[in-house]
């Protein structure tokens, strides 16, 4: 049906409102730039759609009258001409007009709405049914209702003093034909960010080793176990299909680059907030809040009477309420032990095999053909931080000065025994990939393809395993000049000990002390090759007062001199 169009020219409105039907179409059509306006003002979000009554209210509406009829002035139309002739100045028709617009078209309703729109790639459906193991997998990032604590120091009667942290995030990779947990994470960010998504696709192409436990009472099951660990023919093995929703860590270019270009797999977007879209790893997610999360004694209730008593009590005993809570070490902890089992648990949806065991069907062959596994380059299984996107890094140095070829890269230094051979690099770009969990060497290549010895960094910055999180809130807080630190001192515990003194008061300084421990106690190897737990300082720490002598000491009788007032 075609829409109505106004030959005759618009009537002079006073006193009525009715009577000219298509007049403001017409004016559009006449005055293109005028429609171009409006759109425009739609587009930018200067007229955006709120929540309010069944279709929603217009927000944003008289700037855009205010800018519509300025623009009319400035086209010569004048009081006698519509719509500035009118009684209401024509301002229901334009607001008609946006909200047809905003319906008519999904992209406008959406970014009015403040909506980001999805890719084409989250309309699609899959036609082709999962029926082999890393065919697909699915990944996602679940917050953790739990109450998570950093202990900041001990003092030496062995009571400790700690805080709570913000939150706690929990990133997995699930196989969907065997429902294996193939890679998984933590985050002790406020959000997830895009290094924390690419740290557990990595964990998940990575051969795992066997979690050493040391809290008591913890079994590991011998049918359980992870699948590299179990399974040695799945080491640095790819999938083929991801799915994931539309969150921004995953969107980031980073990301997309990691999936599709370096594990040259398909990235299948899903609408966020949509757990049937994802329900492997959105069963997980459940299972473990039934099994694990629910069951700690820092455990918080969602919903209902109990929510509110818990934050009453919360409130009134801050402190106490903290002895039981558990830490970022004691937590990771729990969650190897609870995936390992899993693993070794019958699964209903496998027909009461467990995740293991039908992993094994699918890769040894047993009671059908084996599966053709995809394995990561040897390049990339010799140095994992290819993964990573490079970075350009200008070569530095002068010869003249016998100043020997560097290269700089997040305000370090970075130089090897081979660099400062070559001065013909000075002033060329390599490409230099760095593992975000670990700044402490760089991989370069040169612009003839040639991978060069790791660099190193230079200063302490070469001792202690750091994460470019860490090393861009340090230089923050230089450049706030919030750190009291002398040349030659270790960076990073100015910086803890800087956040240690606001983590009494700042959840957030408490997150950054717990992100720090989390992450030495991950990457810090010991001469003998195990984690090194992070210290926990002390009060009155042996090594730190000289003559301190250990076991039990007499106490000595006070004798007040004569003169002093008793």
């Amino acid at each position: 049906m075609r829409a109505y169009e106004r030959s005759a020219m618009p009537r002079v409105l006073v006193d009525a409102k009715a009577g000219n039907a298509g007049a403001f179409s017409q004016l559009l059509m006449r005055h293109p730039a005028l429609a171009k306006q409006l759109r425009t003002e739609v587009t930018e979000g200067k007229v955006t759609l709120q929540p309010g009554g069944e279709r929603g209210r217009l927000s944003g509406l008289q700037g855009a009258i205010g800018r519509f009829q300025k623009s009319c002035r400035e086209l010569g139309l004048t009081g006698a001409d519509y719509p500035l002739n009118q009684q209401d100045k024509a301002v229901r028709s334009l607001a008609r007009t946006l909200r047809a617009w905003i319906d008519d078209n999904f992209a406008l309703a959406a970014r009015a709405s403040g909506n980001r729109i999805k890719p084409t790639s989250a309309l699609r459906q899959s036609t082709r049914a999962v029926l082999d193991a890393y065919d697909t997998v699915e990944f996602d990032a679940h917050k953790l209702d739990l109450r998570l604590k950093v202990i900041l120091e001990r003092d030496p009667l062995g009571g400790e003093h700690s805080v709570e942290i913000e939150r706690v995030w929990l990133l997995v990779v699930i196989d969907v034909a065997t429902r294996c947990v193939i890679g998984w994470s933590l985050g002790l960010g406020r959000e997830c960010d895009r290094f924390n998504a690419i740290e557990t696709l990595k964990r998940a192409v990575v051969p795992a080793s066997v979690p050493d436990l040391t809290l008591p009472g913890l079994r590991l099951l011998p049918s359980g176990g992870f699948v590299s660990v179990a399974i040695p023919q799945t080491a640095f093995a790819c999938w083929r299909q991801i799915r994931l929703d539309n969150a921004r860590a995953h969107l980031a270019a980073t990301s997309l680059d990691v999936l599709c270009d370096t594990l040259g797999c398909t990235a299948d977007f899903g609408p966020a907030y949509e757990p049937d879209d994802r329900p492997f790893v959105e069963r997980f997610f459940g299972t473990l809040t039934a099994t694990l999360s629910r069951r700690l004694p820092g455990a918080i209730p969602t919903r209902g009477r109990q929510a509110q008593e818990l934050a009453i009590a919360r409130r009134r005993q801050k402190e106490a309420s903290l002895h039981m809570v558990v830490t970022s070490r004691e937590l990771k902890e729990l969650l190897e032990h609870t995936i390992w089992n899993y693993h070794g648990t019958p699964h209903a949806g496998l027909g009461g095999l467990t995740p293991l065991e039908m992993m094994r069907r699918h890769v040894l062959g047993i009671d059908r053909p084996p599966v053709r596994l995809r394995i990561l380059p040897g390049l990339l299984r010799e140095q994992p931080q290819l993964l990573h996107d490079p970075v350009l890094c200008r070569v530095r140095g002068q010869l003249a000065r016998g100043e020997r070829p560097y290269i700089t890269y997040m305000h370090v230094r970075y130089t090897s025994a081979q660099l400062s051979k070559r001065p013909g690099l000075v002033g060329q770009l390599l490409r230099a990939h760095a593992d975000p969990q670990d700044l402490r060497q760089l991989v370069v290549t040169t612009p003839a393809g040639e991978i060069m010895e790791p660099l190193l960094a230079s200063g302490p910055w070469r001792d202690h395993a750091h994460s470019l999180w860490l090393r861009r809130a340090f230089f923050k807080a230089k450049r706030q000049r919030q750190l009291d630190f002398a040349a030659g001192d270790d960076p990073i515990e100015a910086f803890l000990e800087h956040r240690r003194k606001e983590a009494r008061r700042s959840k957030r300084a408490a997150s950054d002390v717990s992100r720090v421990q989390h992450e030495r106690a991950r990457t810090s190897p010991s001469p003998c090759g195990e984690p090194v737990p992070e210290a926990i300082p002390t009060a009155a720490s042996p090594t730190s007062v000289p003559g301190l002598v250990s076991g039990p000491v007499k106490a000595s009788s006070l004798r007040i001199e004569s003169g002093f007032s008793q």
